[in-house]
């Protein structure tokens, strides 16, 4: 009789009434391997770990074209981000190609942000801070729905704001814990470019006065918290074009262009 509340407030349900040592999270339109839950539980207890990571299959419905996508650790060992502090920007930030403890987010009263998106990057760092041990298995176990009707992944409206607030939560959280400096190349590098991604959606959109506000916003962000930016340890350009999103004054003439073109074709 639960209202729909969106994906956070289901996950957060569910983890209200959960009862078992572990906990897995899948959506609704996508499936998994007949193993999963089993070979998950026994990395789990083999290992002791807090979470485990496993690759996935990414399957294209318009095509049916189904590849591997795949983690470049080890299954062979553990690792945390004190060991191994580059996790941090190494693994997805979804939620479903995992499974965790249930203690990890009880003990540690964390739940996804209600009413949000890009919810899984506001929490699945701040529960790697968490763990004292984290596994892997190399092998692809669930499959995810890549061009599913409105993946959010391909959409521009005024949620894409909620990437900024998801990046904040993060920040402050490892700021709470005392470890802000320690990871700061690291959060850089992922703050980074999770705000450059949703920049990328502004390419296909004609509304200068959202566009250009949404470019405001984003690079005083990134200024703000980051003034060296795009210098980082890590790199945080990594396709072709992307020099194009992390310059301004680039980026706004791009739009202007792309706005041009887009008026052309209607």
């Amino acid at each position: 009789d639960k209202p729909n509340g969106g994906l956070s407030d289901a996950r957060n349900a569910g983890m209200a009434i959960a009862s078992g040592k572990y906990i897995q999270f899948i959506d609704s339109d996508d499936f998994v391997e007949p193993q999963l839950l089993e070979k998950c539980r026994q990395k789990l207890e083999e290992t002791g770990a807090d979470m485990v990571i496993f690759d996935i299959y990414q399957y294209f419905l318009a095509t049916g074209k189904k590849e591997i996508i795949a983690n470049t650790y080890d299954a062979s060992g553990v690792y945390s981000i004190r060991t191994n502090p580059e996790l941090i920007v190494s693994i997805q930030n979804c939620a479903w190609n995992k499974m965790y403890k249930l203690s990890l987010f009880k003990d540690n009263d964390i739940i996804y942000p209600w009413g949000c998106y890009y919810e899984d990057l506001g929490t699945t760092y701040r529960l790697l801070a968490r763990c004292d041990k984290v596994a892997f298995i190399n092998e692809p176990l669930y499959d995810y729905l890549q061009d599913r009707p409105g993946n959010i992944t391909h959409q521009f409206n005024f949620s894409v704001y909620h990437v900024l607030d998801m990046v904040k939560l993060t920040l402050d959280d490892y700021k709470n814990l005392g470890i802000y400096e320690t990871y700061y190349e690291e959060l850089k590098c992922l703050g980074a470019r999770n705000i450059l991604e949703c920049l990328k959606k502004t390419r296909n959109v004609n509304d200068k006065k959202m566009t250009e506000k949404f470019v405001q916003v984003c690079f005083w962000y990134i200024k703000n918290n980051w003034p060296e930016f795009p210098k980082c340890r890590y790199p945080i350009l990594r396709e072709k074009n992307d020099w194009i999103y992390a310059n301004e004054k680039i980026l706004r003439l791009y739009l202007a262009y792309r706005r041009r073109k887009l008026a052309k074709e209607v």
